[in-house]
């Protein structure tokens, strides 16, 4: 009788273990597609936001140029709009010169990296160059958007 009654509660045992299974198999597959779209999500902003309100112009035939991902690059931002971020600081055109010449006694690369919105206008992009060299910086380099 024993036995019986032990093999009994064994068959009850394995069935209610089947059935948890299929409840962890759900589980899984549920924590499997919020990390992909999590992955996805994630991905798809660092593709397209570069901290920045800037639409990049963009070109089939370009240049690779590391220098610009530097910690103390002289990166200057020119919104559609005008306003001009030398790193992450809004700053006026007037003053642009002189905060080149800080950054560059500061030991930065006598280069400026220059990301201008596709729609700025021309009359903003020539102030900012002119700015820039009259910094005393001759090299600078578009930042631009691979045309796919």
């Amino acid at each position: 009788m024993r036995s019986a009654e032990a093999l009994e509660r064994r068959v009850l045992a394995r069935r209610k273990c089947r059935a948890l299974n299929g409840v962890q198999d759900v589980a899984m597959a549920g924590v499997a597609v919020m990390l992909l779209i999590v992955v996805m999500i994630a991905v798809a902003m660092q593709q397209h936001h570069s901290g920045f309100p800037a639409d990049m112009a963009k070109a089939n035939h370009v240049v690779s140029m590391p220098g610009a991902k530097r910690e103390d690059a002289i990166r200057i931002v020119l919104t559609r709009d005008g306003a001009i971020y030398l790193g992450h600081t809004e700053i006026r055109v007037g003053e642009l010169a002189e905060q080149i010449r800080l950054k560059v006694q500061g030991g930065s690369e006598r280069r400026a990296y220059l990301m201008v919105d596709q729609r700025a206008k021309y009359g903003d992009v020539d102030a900012v160059v002119d700015a820039i060299r009259a910094s005393g910086i001759w090299n600078v380099g578009l930042l631009v958007e691979q045309n796919r």
